[in-house]
């Protein structure tokens, strides 16, 4: 990669009876983005005719242009100023077919493919068919990949693009968001998703999206926003406002977990369920809805592993109602499985479970998450993913307990979406013992529990956070204090994958397409 300069044109939303005026400010925005020195255009998700089409016809519709001249007319904007245009437009094939999808024009204003949607977002499979591909563009600065909107809450989908060779992802978005001021709009993907999928994938983001309204009911949050490798966002846009967003992007270093792709969990994640095969899955485990609430708390590590001190925070933590307390990672001395009789010995007089994470440093250093359950079992799990430490060969397992069937991550595996993703089908909590800290675990944290639809507890040097399924922090301990938070959940939330009508986290999968995964 070298440097260059991102545009991205953010557009007012008009209803597909007002094609023509949508269509007059596309061509605007792209002069605006040739005349501010963009060599890469991204214009925002169906910016024509309209993105809330009703049918899948809408280019019969009165007032709307034929697709090849609209098409026509993106690609001399194109070759005029002599950029790579990514343009988000509904795209008709045969068979009186429509796809959400990406044209892609070179700076000679030649069509150089498309790349379609392919995790369909509440009404769009009324009129649109999902892509299964994910394509590439080189260019002379860099190698570019298209996702649109709710792509970025799947995280195969930029995982293959960058697998593939993407060294930056646009983002062509509607981003639909709600509240009381119009002017601080915003939307989770803008909020934490996308920044989780630069980071985990060491590339930059630059999203465009829409502002406005469409059909009276549909808000976008405008945030048009470019994120660095590092998980940073650089420039955002306000939620009310038509403006071409630039700015120049620059190669960055960004030290990541390495993938393990021949590990089971990733031939996992390639495996096409059978229709229904979810629900029958879920069918074998107990889902009332009745059932009581339970309290998880997160305990921020205190940097070395102290038994005694645990069995005192994990006491008063039980006297609060406490049913699961996860405790941050810590170093631990030499024979401290020993130490484990002490908390065994309390949860078996208490009731409840502990999750701890433990770094042991001998002839190689090891890093593991332990589940202590009144039960009286004892469950660990050595981390598979990480750097420096000798690790594991298989995934967590996925444990019932009162408080549901709780999965683990150990360290550095939270920063890898494969490892939570094998989880998906299993686990209602994940709890994940973090050792040190870094700026991006409440980010990573939220968008784990959000991307599976399932509760997420972490705990870190000096903070935490218990995540719902919907990505919203329950509980977040202040930053720096130390402090334990509990939080009340509801296992039986996890059991319910829909995003939005139609738009299911399991069965809007893809597995037969990420074949990327596990290269």
């Amino acid at each position: 990669m070298k440097p260059f300069r991102v545009g991205l044109c953010q557009l007012e939303a008009h209803d597909l009876e007002d094609a023509e005026t949508a269509l007059q400010e596309i061509l605007q925005a792209l002069d605006e983005a040739g005349e501010a020195g963009a060599q890469l255009v991204g214009i925002p998700e169906c910016s024509y005719p309209a993105y809330y089409l009703r049918d899948s016809d809408p280019y019969a519709r009165p007032g709307v242009r034929p697709f090849a001249e609209v098409s026509a007319l993106l690609a001399e904007k194109a070759r005029q100023h002599g950029y790579w245009l990514a343009a988000g437009i509904a795209r008709p094939f045969g068979d009186g077919k429509l796809a959400n999808s990406a044209l892609i024009f070179d700076p000679n204003g030649e069509c150089r493919g498309h790349y379609d949607k392919s995790f369909l977002w509440h009404f769009d499979s009324n009129w649109f068919e999902r892509g299964t591909s994910f394509p590439v563009w080189e260019t002379e600065f860099a190698n570019f990949g298209v996702l649109i909107c709710a792509d970025g809450r799947q995280p195969e989908v930029a995982r293959s693009l960058v697998l593939n060779g993407a060294e930056v992802i646009l983002d062509l978005t509607a981003w639909v968001s709600s509240g009381a001021d119009p002017a601080a709009l915003s939307n989770p993907q803008c909020e934490y998703m996308m920044p989780a999928r630069a980071f985990e994938n060491g590339v930059w983001v630059a999203a465009a999206d829409k502002w406005g309204t469409e059909a009276g009911s549909i808000v976008y949050a405008g945030r048009s926003t470019v994120i660095d490798p590092l998980g940073r966002v650089r420039v955002c846009a306000p939620s009310q406002e038509s403006l071409v967003l630039t700015y120049d992007l620059e190669p960055i270093e960004a030290p990541l977990v390495p993938r393990r792709p021949s590990l089971p969990m990733y031939r996992r994640l390639v495996e096409p369920l059978a229709p229904g095969a979810f629900e029958e899955h879920l069918a074998l485990r107990t889902l009332d809805p009745g059932q009581p609430s339970a309290r998880v708390a997160v305990v921020p590590s205190a940097g070395s592993f102290d038994a005694a001190a645990m069995v005192n925070r994990f006491r008063d933590l039980r006297a609060q109602q406490a049913d699961l307390v996860v405790f941050g990672g810590d170093d631990g001395p030499e024979g401290w499985q020993v130490e484990l009789l002490t908390l065994e010995r309390a949860v078996s007089e208490l009731g409840g479970a502990i999750v701890l994470g433990v770094t042991t440093t001998g002839c190689s250093v090891h890093q593991s998450v332990v589940l202590l359950t009144a039960a009286g079992c004892t469950y660990e799990h050595v981390a598979t993913h990480g750097r420096g430490i000798q690790l594991g060969e298989t995934g967590s397992p996925v444990i019932p307990t009162p408080v549901g069937w709780i999965g683990m991550m150990c360290g550095d595996e939270g920063l890898v979406p494969e490892v939570a993703r094998h989880m998906l089908n299993d686990a209602d909590l994940i709890a994940w013992p973090v050792f040190g800290t870094h700026p991006m675990l409440d980010v990573i944290a939220r968008t784990r529990a959000d991307e599976n639809r399932l509760f997420v507890a972490a705990a870190w040097q000096g903070g935490g956070v218990v995540s719902a399924p919907t990505g919203a922090p329950l509980a977040v301990s202040p930053r720096g204090s130390g402090i334990a938070m509990t939080a009340t959940v509801h296992p039986a939330l996890a059991h319910y994958k829909e995003m939005a009508p139609g738009t299911h986290v399991v069965d809007g999968r893809v597995p037969e397409a990420y074949g990327a995964l596990v290269r």
